[in-house]
């Protein structure tokens, strides 16, 4: 049985400009970092046994904030990049379509198998998450353990998994709503299959922001 942790980043600059960022290589902001913090003071007394993050700056250094004084080593898994967005990367999608005209808008969430300009398919970023996914369950998918798998990414990346563990139409995949460090909770069992308990949670950042208070970092 696998129970996995899987994370969207902390809050980027590209993120607050509404931006595609894909594989540029961005940092969190000073909230990103405290989103992480709040993320791993909430998950302070589970009990995490395995850490893959993406090999981008703004998934490791969530990871990094997550594990904290854990002796767990982090494996950086570059298949769970974002997906490539290609020419728009840096690009506000109004901004985009004002320098290549309105007929170029993207429209990638309708066509996964279209390759975005420059950049990849929803159909690649599938093919690849997937692959990454069956690796680590193959590696440590144990009969008799229980083992809690964090698995720090991107948006589309956690969008997909989540898609895969349900077997989501791939077009649908973008109606699942992930917001800066938000935690999904997804189980796995070789008989059964995968159970999703928890989407977008983002109960540690909501909270505070609502009461206006930080809590022990």
């Amino acid at each position: 049985m696998l129970k996995f942790l899987v994370i969207r980043h902390g809050e980027t600059q590209s993120n607050v400009e509404r931006r595609f960022s894909g594989h540029q290589d961005v940092v969190l902001t000073e909230k990103g970092i405290w989103q992480a913090q709040q993320l791993s003071y909430r998950l302070k007394d589970e009990q995490i046994d395995i850490a893959y993050s993406s090999d981008l700056k703004r998934a490791i250094h969530t990871a990094k904030i997550i594990l904290r004084e854990r002796d767990i080593s982090l494996s950086i898994e570059p298949r769970f990049r974002e997906i490539s967005f290609g020419d728009w990367e840096g690009f506000r999608l109004e901004e985009y379509a004002s320098e290549n005209g309105e007929g170029n808008r993207p429209g990638w969430w309708n066509q996964p198998d279209s390759p975005l300009s420059g950049g990849e398919s929803v159909l690649d970023l599938r093919k690849r998450v997937k692959t990454a996914l069956d690796k680590v369950i193959t590696e440590h998918d144990e009969e008799d353990k229980c083992k809690t798998i964090v698995i720090v990414c991107h948006g589309g990346v956690t969008r997909m998994i989540i898609g895969l563990a349900l077997d989501i139409p791939i077009r649908k995949i973008w109606h699942i709503r992930q917001q800066s460090t938000a935690l999904n909770v997804i189980r796995y069992d070789k008989n059964s299959g995968f159970f999703v308990n928890s989407v977008n949670d983002i109960a540690h950042i909501t909270l505070l922001e609502k009461k206006e208070e930080p809590i022990e970092k």
